[in-house]
């Protein structure tokens, strides 16, 4: 961490920086660093000339441990996102090849209160001092007039006046002046591996003496679950792609896992000395990402499930004994659309902390009692949270690669550790911190479908995804490059560059080129939004409480189908650009439609098929059985084709004319389910190889005691 420096404000640019609070500021919002871009910013302007090597910094921000390059592009990365939400229209932190990074803006020491009050002390002291001085002088200009005798007595009498002031000032600064700010966590040592393999290893669990781990290993579509019980030696308890997620039970002798294949989601308990004897004991959605947990005396366990999708994730406990289940949480959708994101019963079983999410990069609390369920503590954290744990009588948080350590009876937020890469999973015993991370990154191919060639059309160590081409050939994809979503475009021949960010909170977007070429639609945060291409400008189409998801342009460009459950269960309804009206145009349910003269070609949100609607006579069929609704996200209709994705095949195309439906591409290798075809041109994404292992944090000794 760096120095305290002596004054506790900088002007940098248009900007001011308060490192006594960890504020940024403009003349009209006021910012909180987390704590990566408050150190990195730290030492930007203690650096001379305000540059950074990338040794300097791994030196500094991480003791010098090997870091990724992604650790250090994501500090950086942090902190140009703090300047650019405040100041957009400036550059504050240029890139230097080869060298490392600088601050490019002027730094200016500002005075707070504190740094004026010394300063007064001080001129209080000169100036009383003054006289002293000016004796002194005086007498060294007429040696023969002043005796020395005279000059002794004034001196000691100057000394003896300004000590009392001089006392003063010492004590002002053993006291009132603020201290070297100190590293603020004890996990300053470098963490231990605990499983390096190939692959990806998450969804970690601890036995409560944490001799005993369990976690699931991936790599090249294989899924193994293993169990680890001393360093190095471990040993293969199943291997099987339908497993979900597993956790062993604190005292180390059961596991449980959640299995999900067509035939349904299953919760099943077994012994580890017994594994074949497996018994099920709670059914879950098929819909959902379920998460699961044991309680603390090893009987029971928690739940993670949702009734469908377009519910909020509640949480359950189940009892193993008497196979009673209780429901915990019940959250509404308005107040969060997603539900519970994490929990955790403490040591003690007396207590279970809850984490919700909501909307704008915030994070609901809640301590309950474990055994009534009773809301001890409820809290609003300003940060994004994924994953909690108790360490001690406190909470264990991560939020991307950040640990945080957060006190509920004080309300404070303290950083602990910067993993690197982002957490997966962790789990804390006495006081040794477990933690699983992992990094992804995402390109765009291109796929020619008469050559059957394919070449990477956009690369780059981030996330890439959603590419949308038009019919001139511009590529408009998402990117999150500079740590946060945006629309970013290759025009055709051109390099791709950024267009603009997307408004309101992090969310799911999907975009679509306008007929013309000229703009993109996407629906944010309930709202459905234009942004024209040649200005980067955004307007509002349809308003946030009509709470709109996927939306499709009519072929003539004159309005637009949308899906929407302003009414109630999601249907599609027609928006007219020249009047601004919307109708609705499904009563059975309707997800993502193209409208082709009067016949309506849509899928829907609950049920496999695709449907076409008459909208003269009102007569609905399907029109495809084997579409399964994973497709609401990309299926597309252009030119009498219908191109669809079917699991375990690939890209099909139906061809409307004749009814003709055949397989157009094998799935790639790690495809993601974001495509687009144009002018016999595929583009979609490929993800990276997952990279996460798991690492043991001790903290450092105190060697005072």
């Amino acid at each position: 961490m760096p120095a305290q420096h002596t004054h506790q404000q900088f002007l940098i640019g248009q900007l001011t920086f308060d490192s006594g609070s960890r504020e940024l500021c403009s003349a009209t919002e006021r910012l909180y660093l987390e704590p990566q871009a408050y150190q990195l910013l730290s030492l930007f302007i203690t650096a001379e000339q305000g540059q950074l090597s990338r040794d300097q910094m791994i030196e500094l921000l991480w003791a010098g441990r090997v870091v990724s390059e992604s650790a250090i592009n994501k500090s950086v990365s942090l902190l140009r996102k703090a300047f650019a939400q405040l100041d957009p229209a400036t550059t504050y932190i240029e890139t230097l090849p080869k060298v490392g990074y600088r601050l490019c803006q002027t730094v200016t020491p500002q005075m707070t209160e504190m740094s004026e009050k010394a300063e007064n002390v001080q001129h209080a002291v000169n100036s009383t001092a003054k006289p002293a001085i000016e004796v002194e002088s005086t007498t060294a200009a007429h040696p023969a007039v002043v005796k020395s005798s005279g000059l002794k007595t004034k001196l000691i009498l100057g000394v003896l006046w300004t000590a009392p002031l001089l006392f003063f000032v010492l004590w002002f600064f053993i006291t009132l002046a603020p201290e070297p700010e100190k590293l603020p966590t004890p996990y300053i040592n470098e963490p231990v591996p605990v499983s390096h393999a190939q692959g990806v290893d998450y969804d970690l669990s601890l036995s409560k003496d944490g001799s005993t781990l369990l976690y699931l290993s991936a790599e090249a579509g294989k899924k193994q679950l293993i169990l680890q019980q001393d360093p190095g030696k471990t040993q293969l308890l199943a291997e099987d792609k339908d497993l979900l997620t597993a956790a062993l039970s604190p005292d180390g002798l059961q596991v449980l896992w959640v299995k999900q294949h067509q035939q349904g989601c299953v919760v099943e308990w077994f012994l580890i000395e017994a594994p074949d004897q497996k018994k099920t004991v709670a059914s879950c959605n098929t819909d959902s990402v379920v998460k699961i947990a044991w309680q603390n005396d090893s009987k029971g366990f928690y739940l993670r499930d949702r009734a469908n999708k377009i519910q909020p994730y509640a949480l359950s406990r189940y009892r193993l004994d008497t196979m009673a289940k209780e429901q915990i949480t019940n959250p509404l959708s308005a107040e969060s659309p997603t539900g519970e994101l994490a929990f955790a019963e403490s040591d003690d079983g007396k207590k279970l902390a809850v984490l919700r999410y909501l909307e704008n990069q915030q994070t609901q609390l809640f301590i309950l009692d474990s055994s009534s369920f009773a809301v001890l503590t409820q809290k609003t954290l300003p940060l994004q949270a994924t994953n909690i744990d108790w360490l001690a009588d406190q909470l264990l948080l991560s939020k991307d690669a950040e640990l945080l350590q957060y006190n509920a009876d004080t309300d404070q937020l303290e950083f602990l550790f910067y993993t690197g890469r982002t957490v997966q999973s962790l789990a804390v015993v006495d006081q040794q911190i477990y933690y699983a991370d992992y990094e992804l990154d995402a390109d765009i191919w291109q796929h020619d479908l008469k050559a059957d060639k394919a070449r990477i059309r956009i690369g780059s160590s981030k996330v890439d995804r959603m590419p949308r081409v038009n019919h001139k050939g511009d590529l408009a994809f998402l990117s999150q490059r500079s740590g946060k979503d945006q629309i970013w475009l290759q025009p055709a021949g051109q390099n791709e560059y950024q267009l603009a960010d997307l408004p309101g909170s992090p969310a799911f977007v999907r975009l679509q080129w306008s007929p013309d070429g000229e703009s993109l639609i996407f629906s944010k945060d309930g709202a459905l939004w234009q942004l024209m291409v040649a200005s980067g400008q955004s307007r509002v189409l349809v308003a946030p409480d009509k709470q709109v998801e996927v939306a499709n342009w009519m072929a003539d460009g004159s309005g637009i189908i949308y899906c929407s459950k302003q009414s109630g269960d999601w249907q599609l309804w027609q928006l007219d650009l020249t009047t601004a009206t919307s109708k609705q145009l499904t009563q059975q349910g309707g997800y993502s439609g193209y409208l082709v003269k009067d016949q309506l070609y849509f899928s829907k949100f609950h049920q496999d098929g695709l449907f076409v609607l008459d909208l003269i006579s009102g007569e609905e069929q399907q029109l495809i059985a084997d579409f399964n609704k994973i497709n609401w996200l990309n299926w597309s209709l252009s030119d009498g084709q219908i191109y669809y994705y079917q699991p375990d095949q690939g890209i099909r195309q139906y061809q409307l004319q004749n009814k003709e439906n055949s397989l157009l591409l094998a799935t790639p290798e790690r495809f993601v389910h974001h495509y687009d075809i144009q002018n016999q041109q595929l583009f979609y994404v490929k993800a990276g190889v997952p990279k996460g292992d798991i690492y043991k944090l001790a903290p450092a000794l105190d060697k005072t005691k």
